[in-house]
């Protein structure tokens, strides 16, 4: 035996439909906002094992020239072993305490920036498409190691 209505009260035919067509594109932006957050969270985790790779490269090198450059492949290096997808990748390189006679201490300071597409999130023709992560490290030179 089926229940009638209620007389006096609307039927509630449709209405989870409609509560549907609210909901579900919210909860769709919601999960995009959360992955876009994670591949940046992620992106900068793996832009701080760049930056700290790139330092301790360019403290082991001889001259200052040899640091950037050797700072720019550890960098490279560790982005592309890690999976990380750049658009745009720069290292730069502070060695002047390579240039300090030895005895003293001295640093080396690198800092790597990754710009990390999110663009792909947006469904709806694309989107601003780009955040830059930055990460520095800074890594102590060998005070008693022999530099050209």
């Amino acid at each position: 035996m089926a229940l009638a209505p209620r007389p006096g009260r609307p039927a509630d035919e449709g209405s989870v439909a409609v509560e549907a067509a609210i909901i579900v594109p919210v909860l769709i932006v919601l999960v995009l906002l959360f992955v876009a957050g994670a591949r940046l969270s992620l992106a900068g985790q793996k832009t701080d094992a760049a930056a700290q790779a790139a330092a301790r490269a360019a403290s082991l090198a001889r001259t200052p020239a040899a640091a950037g450059t050797d700072a720019k492949t550890a960098a490279a290096d560790a982005l592309a072993s890690s999976g990380q997808v750049c658009g745009h990748t720069n290292v730069q390189a502070q060695v002047e305490g390579l240039a300090v006679p030895v005895g003293q201490v001295a640093t080396v300071t690198v800092t790597v920036s990754c710009t990390v597409p999110i663009g792909d999130l947006v469904l709806i023709g694309g989107g601003p498409g780009m955040r830059t992560v930055r990460s520095t490290f800074t890594s102590i030179v060998d005070a008693y190691r022999g530099r050209a």
